[in-house]
């Protein structure tokens, strides 16, 4: 594909619709494989991240198609085999969520071993594992795969060591089917959790969030149909917003769910950025052109949460002063720096310790005894003039806040890859081309 051209310094103006949250569609996807009925999910958002999960889902012999703009049918009374194929289940982590489903119809599932040379991205499954253990399900590994089976199944009463969304997911999904009541604690608070929850409820089993980071789950093996509406994804909310404000423009953002966007709304008003609600609508726009230094901690929900970290990143390299972001989460999520370095920021990325702070690592894979401590602390030095340049976007993750680097940059950035931004966002282009930013192809 051609590269993009994106000229700096135009203030984005207008209205843009959110669309559905990736990591809300995708584990409702698997959700589905739970029931012989059809199942409608609204507001799903047509990305490859999506679209890949529909490939896995339909590979198990399950019926998924688009019925209308944004909503997908789901039947999985024909699902036909018990084994993820490895061109999947090899390398999308995301696989393992049909698990559950096929425990439950089979009792057994057959899924390949996650192979990190085919993709690097990966994380660790071990929450997974552990989880399974919990509830009895008998594990059998062998070279390039786990077989796993229900003979001893039990509900469980457990304590996840380290908050885990997927891994949460999971709990959920595994509990769902097993008779009797499980309580999960030290559960993921993420906002996408509550429509897996809604969900797998409407559908027959009871699950409940009697108190913070606690799951309470009574299973059936009964699973009826329903409805499920996405919610608005909050990491798109989060870089609209934030393009907003550094390029001083003045933008409504549609359908979204400010319950999900508590801890990012309290950054916006400590850096001095003003925002108003009317509905289900966003308002946000920039006061003046000083912006506040901070200091960030990055935890799970209801903290403020990694996917906006790169883009808390960027607003501060144009607050008036020194800010300190620490990602308590991710050992491996500032990627993105020595790009907005090479384009005029100055951010030194270090080890908590050089820093003076005690570090931290949410992250029970990650051996700090073995690995070392991880640098993931930064300081940065604000404000900044950014200066157009030639940007890569290798990696979604942090993908969009190369693009309004580019936003704001002085003159034009060429940008290659710009692709994977769009697996996760929706047009994320043509949203931002229809908000006045200056857009063209090289």
């Amino acid at each position: 594909m051609p590269d993009l051209v994106i000229e700096g310094g135009i203030p984005l103006m207008g209205n843009v619709k959110i669309s559905g949250a990736k990591n809300s569609a995708i584990k409702l996807l698997y959700a589905s494989l739970l029931s012989n009925e059809n199942i409608v999910l609204e507001n799903v958002p047509q990305i490859e991240f999506v679209e890949t999960d529909i490939e896995i889902i339909k590979s198990l012999g399950a019926k998924v198609e688009w019925v209308g703009n944004d909503r997908l049918l789901v039947n999985a009374s024909g699902l036909s085999t018990f084994e993820i194929p490895s061109e999947f289940g090899a390398v999308y982590r995301s696989s393992y969520l049909a698990v559950p489903a096929l425990l439950f119809r089979f009792g057994k599932a057959v899924v390949p071993k996650l192979d990190f040379s085919l993709n690097p991205k990966l994380t660790p499954i071990n929450k997974f594992f552990e989880t399974w253990e919990h509830f009895g399900i008998a594990v059998e590994e062998e070279f390039d795969k786990y077989i796993l089976r229900t003979g001893n199944i039990k509900p469980a009463d457990f304590n996840f060591k380290t908050i885990s969304h997927m891994g949460t997911d999971n709990a959920i999904l595994t509990a769902s089917f097993i008779d009797g009541e499980s309580i999960i604690n030290n559960v993921s608070e993420e906002s996408e959790i509550d429509d897996l929850i809604n969900l797998v409820t409407t559908m027959g089993a009871k699950v409940s969030r009697p108190a913070p980071h606690k799951i309470i789950v009574r299973g059936t093996n009964i699973f009826k149909g329903g409805t499920a509406y996405v919610q608005a994804d909050k990491a798109e909310v989060a870089t609209f917003a934030i393009a907003t404000v550094l390029t001083k423009g003045d933008v409504i953002l549609e359908d979204i769910d400010k319950t999900a966007l508590v801890s990012f709304t309290s950054f916006l008003s400590k850096i001095g950025a003003r925002f108003e609600y009317s509905k289900n609508d966003f308002k946000i726009w920039r006061a003046g052109d000083k912006l506040e230094p901070q200091s960030l901690n990055i935890s799970p929900s209801p903290g403020f949460v990694s996917d906006w970290q790169p883009l808390a990143v960027l607003a501060l390299t144009q607050a008036d002063g020194l800010s300190t972001v620490h990602d308590t989460v991710y050992t491996n999520r500032f990627g993105y720096v020595k790009d907005l370095n090479r384009m005029g920021t100055r951010i030194d990325l270090m080890k908590p310790s050089e820093a003076g702070v005690q570090s931290v690592v949410n992250d029970d894979s990650y051996d700090v005894d073995v690995m070392g401590e991880p640098q993931n602390f930064v300081k940065i030095y604000g404000p900044t003039k950014l200066k157009g340049n030639k940007v890569d976007i290798p990696d979604f993750k942090y993908g969009g806040v190369l693009a309004l680097a580019a936003l704001i940059a002085e003159g034009r950035s060429t940008v290659s890859s710009w692709y994977n931004i769009e697996k996760g966002f929706h047009n994320f282009f043509e949203k931002l081309d229809n908000l006045g930013a200056r857009i063209s192809t090289e």
